[in-house]
């Protein structure tokens, strides 16, 4: 099967996506954590406890879930379409982990969801979109890769 590659992103935009996806899923979490009871740990304590534990765990689901989605997706000219795929797999991720949970605590859901999309947002500048025929479209005025 001979799939055409439209979107073709440079080699360290899965780096970028994960750090971003990281510290904004981090923050979004600790943030939310200021609604709870005064009894809760502080939000800047939270925030960095889930950013120095969450980070294998972020490389490790980033690599094995997020790049056969950017692969997958790669036919899919419209970028809009592979940020919302990837809100769609935040959600579906960290479901388990706070909807089914007994009882319900829907926070990591809820902050993984703005998190995946602006992760696949970071990375829109270091994409490359290609014509129908597999060519690069001409240079613009704020394109950064040259033509092939």
């Amino acid at each position: 099967m001979n799939r055409p590659i439209r979107v073709e992103l440079v080699p360290s935009a899965i780096w970028v996506g994960i750090l971003v996806t990281h510290v904004a899923f981090c923050l979004v979490f600790s943030l939310e954590t200021l609604f709870l009871p005064p009894s809760a740990l502080n939000a800047a304590s939270i925030f960095l406890a889930a950013l120095m534990f969450g980070a294998i765990p972020a490389v490790v689901v980033g690599l094995a879930l997020g790049h056969p989605l950017g692969v997958f997706l790669q036919p899919v000219r419209n970028q809009w379409w592979h940020v919302g795929a990837f809100a769609l797999l935040g959600g579906i991720i960290t479901m388990p982990f706070g909807v089914f949970e007994d009882p319900p605590m829907p926070l990591a859901t809820i902050a993984m969801i703005p998190a995946t999309a602006l992760g696949r947002f970071s990375v829109w500048r270091l994409a490359r979109i290609r014509n129908d025929d597999g060519a690069a479209p001409p240079l613009g005025p704020f394109r950064r890769f040259p033509a092939n």
